[in-house]
């Protein structure tokens, strides 16, 4: 396993990942359609528009319901990161995340809206474990409209 950075991209056993080469997490609801929404949860709700990709790979395991996780934020970090990020090697999970929007700015999605301060996901654990481990910047998705809102209150 070798690390070369060169400008902006870094290559990382044998995959080169760019700064510049995007990617955004966001739930079902806030980003509905297109072919770049990745679908990282156990489940899609039935009200959404075909023509997601799924990678199951960094969905929750069968115990993210069990009472001891859902309503502890540090004991399911800890058991997502031992059981599912851990395993699997950041770089070519950033790849295969990019490979399957084809082409375009991957979104990751799951069910989560995290509207008010202290709400978390796992998807925000994949965002902080690529800015981690790859230093790249995973933002949570924010739509035009929604700018445009945040403007007019100013």
């Amino acid at each position: 396993m070798f690390q070369i950075e060169i400008s902006n991209c870094l290559i990382d056993s044998g995959f080169i990942i760019c700064k510049n080469n995007l990617m955004q997490t966001t739930n079902f609801w806030q980003y509905p359609t297109g072919n770049n929404r990745i679908v990282i949860s156990r489940a899609v709700p039935r009200s959404i528009e075909a023509g997601y990709k799924r990678y199951p790979k960094l969905a929750p395991g069968s115990w993210f319901k069990n009472h001891e996780y859902t309503n502890n934020q540090a004991a399911y970090r800890k058991r997502y990161i031992a059981d599912i990020l851990t395993p699997l090697d950041p770089a070519e999970v950033w790849e295969q995340l990019h490979q399957l929007a084809g082409g375009e700015e991957p979104i990751l999605i799951c069910w989560e809206p995290l509207k008010k301060p202290g709400e978390w996901c796992h998807r925000r654990m994949v965002a902080e474990w690529f800015e981690e481990r790859l230093g790249v910047t995973v933002p949570e998705y924010t739509s035009a409209e929604q700018n445009i809102n945040q403007l007019e209150l100013l």
